[in-house]
């Protein structure tokens, strides 16, 4: 196998497929990238199993074939080249030898062989999705995916067809939920129930997503969720299980409405939880005529009190709640105001942009 390619063309391709790679493999042969030619094609894959990617780009191919190389080492080997034509061969020992200029290179591998079958791509049926708003939902739930690897089921957004064309992403770690509808494909694909896509994997798409045009092709089958661009393509194995019935978490009954001013509202949140406790991150919220009242108390720092005004006419409320869970949440509502619904000092609050429905946050109220 005999190939020439550009350096910058090459870089980026290898800067695409390392995230996948897993830095602490025990699979030797995971910690590399496959390099594998047809025609004047070069294509790079990297797998960890659970998430895969492809990316081609057009090469000069002497001798088809494949290798496969050490995802580090080819990447900073590339990194340092200058900008111009290097030549990728295969010897018959499985090394590999990058040549650019006088510079000469020759690295140990393995056979291309010993590299996990990828699943065909190709042979799927897309669907067209429009890759801002499936950004956007991402964007809008990620940081609520749980990472307590003992409750596996909740490693991953949740996402379903709804009526009317639309999907819901949906996103829980016990403590806090959010979802968020949008109608991203053009012509929604039939779920006969809702997938669990894992947050590496989600990660990965989101940065295809940003590489992408106005549109993403993305294919669902056999335990898979698949996306391409013209020159991409992910896999991502789906978690094979049941997500809970997160609709029992969702409130019925919050007959109190308070409006806030997003900017306003974390400004102060971020100075007064600079003395909430360590671990519990507990600050308390007291609600009265047009004024919130936010406030922290550490025994081994001291306090921290401050009063911001709100439009809010009612009884007086002493809520508490998890000052880290809230700042993830607030920068993904877009709203200039925040809506903040609730019944009760013990019952879970619902947050949403005054301008965004679409988009809903639930978090549950701590005891301080």
């Amino acid at each position: 196998m005999k190939l020439s390619v550009g350096r910058d063309e090459l870089f980026a391709a290898i800067q695409q497929v390392q995230s996948v790679v897993e830095k602490k493999n025990t699979v030797q042969i995971l910690a590399n990238i496959l390099i594998t030619t047809k025609g004047n094609q070069l294509s790079l894959s990297a797998t960890d199993l659970e998430v895969g990617m492809k990316v081609t780009l057009p090469a000069q191919v002497e001798k088809e074939g494949r290798m496969t190389i050490s995802a580090k080492h080819f990447a900073d080997i590339v990194k340092e080249l200058p900008n111009k034509p290097m030549t990728l061969s295969r010897k018959d020992n499985n090394w590999v030898e990058i040549v650019s200029g006088k510079s000469r290179f020759n690295i140990v591998s393995i056979a291309a062989d010993e590299f996990p079958a990828l699943p065909a791509f190709e042979e799927k049926e897309y669907f067209k999705a429009h890759s801002g708003k499936l950004s956007e939902m991402i964007r809008k739930t990620g940081f609520a995916v749980s990472t307590d690897a003992s409750r596996y089921h909740l490693n991953g957004v949740y996402l379903e067809k709804l009526d009317n064309n639309l999907m819901r992403m949906t996103a829980t770690d016990g403590h806090r939920l959010s979802f968020i509808d949008h109608e991203v494909f053009l012509k929604a694909p039939e779920f006969k129930r809702g997938l669990i896509i894992p947050r590496k994997g989600l990660h990965e798409l989101e940065k295809l997503l940003e590489a992408s045009g106005e549109t993403i092709e993305v294919a669902f089958d056999r335990g898979y969720v698949f996306a391409k661009t013209n020159d991409s393509y992910l896999f991502i194995r789906l978690i094979e299980s049941e997500y809970p019935d997160y609709k029992q978490v969702i409130p019925q009954s919050v007959e109190k409405l308070a409006r806030i001013h997003r900017e306003t509202f974390i400004s102060a949140l971020k100075r007064v939880s600079l003395l909430a406790h360590e671990k519990s991150k507990g600050v308390k919220f007291i609600l009265k005529n047009n004024v919130m009242e936010i406030s922290s108390s550490n025994p081994d720092m001291g306090d921290a009190n401050e009063e911001i005004e709100i439009d809010y006419t009612g009884d007086q409320v002493e809520i508490g709640y998890n000052a880290k869970y809230l700042l993830d949440c607030l920068p993904a509502i877009e709203s200039e105001t925040l809506e903040f619904r609730f019944k009760d000092r013990l019952s879970p609050g619902l947050f949403h942009g005054e301008n965004h429905k679409n988009h809903t946050y639930i978090l549950m109220p701590m005891r301080i």
